[in-house]
């Protein structure tokens, strides 16, 4: 529960006590009057015209800071909580100003609010902003009783800050465990693929390898028939070449062709033997 300070008679320093009293009491009192019917805008407003009336005393800007919160403005609120706590004179003050703080920080946690502070030290880390803003609502709860150890909605706050900072502590553990093994799974299955791909190179080579190697062989071989095939035409043309054979038909055929002439010469002969040769005289 958020803490609305009650204003404290505190006796002016530089200015008669009726007529500063009195105008300081009037706005607060007004912005009283607009917190609590949620004009929470209006309420901060006369706070703070307040403060700039009286800015030793601190209720006015306790009173603003709330009025912040109220609007969902972190950033502000804590400023001004700030600001009530340095002007702040007595324990039991600074203990509401120290409660409120820790209840903005648990609300900036809670909500997920803006809070230039928390992204600060968090480092702009959604997980890790909430973890912090519950590690500072804690460090105010325990401030808050350390001053004032009977404040029982501050121990309750602090218990409460801690079991949800634990949770989600745990929450954030799992989380990176999951994201370990997922990063661990995808490198697996990364490693996999290369060990695949490495694999089908090297098959591939071997295919190659293997192709190239045929091809050589034929080469090779091709090398060596071509000067076989040399090596054979040259040895047959150094030898003396050969009659073509002929069939016995044909043997026979020329046998008696041969035969005829031989008759046909051996006739002609006899004739021209028996021919009278008759001798020209010149007498």
């Amino acid at each position: 529960m958020l803490r609305l300070l009650v204003l404290l008679m505190i006796t002016p320093v530089f200015f008669p006590a009726s007529a500063w009293g009195q105008s300081y009491r009037a706005t607060v009192n007004k912005g009283n009057e607009f917190y609590h019917s949620g004009q929470y805008d209006e309420a901060r407003n006369e706070y703070l015209q307040a403060g700039d009336t009286a800015p030793d005393r601190p209720e006015s800007f306790f009173n603003a800071g709330n009025a912040a919160y109220r609007n969902d403005d972190i950033k502000a609120a804590l400023e001004l909580y700030e600001q009530a706590g340095v002007r702040v004179k007595d324990r039991e003050m600074l203990s509401r100003t120290l409660y409120n703080a820790g209840n903005t920080f648990l609300h900036a946690a809670e909500t997920g609010a803006e809070n230039p502070l928390l992204k600060e030290a968090a480092g702009e880390q959604a997980g890790d902003l909430r973890q912090e803003g519950y590690k500072q609502a804690i460090e105010m709860y325990k401030k808050t009783l350390k001053l004032n150890p009977q404040d029982d909605d501050a121990r309750y706050n602090l218990t409460y800050a801690r079991k949800k900072l634990e949770e989600l502590q745990n929450e954030d553990q799992d989380q990176k465990k999951d994201d370990q093994d997922q990063q661990q799974q995808q490198q697996q299955d990364k490693e996999k693929d290369q060990e695949q791909k490495d694999k089908d190179k090297q098959d591939d080579q071997q295919k190659q390898d293997q192709q190239d190697q045929q091809q050589q062989e034929q080469q090779q071989q091709q090398g060596q028939d071509q000067k076989e095939k040399g090596r054979q035409d040259e040895q047959e043309q150094a030898q003396p070449q050969k009659e073509p054979s002929i069939s016995k038909q044909q043997a026979e055929q020329i046998l008696r062709a041969l035969q005829r002439e031989e008759k046909e010469l051996q006739r002609k002969k006899r004739q021209q033997q028996g021919r009278r040769v008759e001798v020209e005289r010149d007498w």
